[in-house]
């Protein structure tokens, strides 16, 4: 299995940063055994946009360390 980042093609209808910016975008990420296959998984959520399509990239998780900083007062 591989891990895919997909995201919709389609303009955004509301107003924000990844309305016309597909970069943007958080994305799905789909475990799937090829490109194709995470492609009609996005597919399947979204029916109605399979003509405009999807972008699918290859992903490769990573781990993130979250730290909280604080100033001192």
């Amino acid at each position: 299995m591989q891990e895919y980042r997909c995201t919709r093609n389609a303009l955004y209808t509301h107003n924000c940063i990844g309305r016309d910016d597909l970069t943007a975008r958080q994305g799905y990420f789909i475990q799937a055994l090829s490109a194709e296959e995470a492609w009609e998984r996005m597919a399947i959520r979204y029916p109605e946009e399979t003509s405009i399509g999807f972008t699918v990239q290859d992903w490769e998780g990573f781990n993130v360390v979250i730290e909280e900083v604080k100033r001192d007062s």
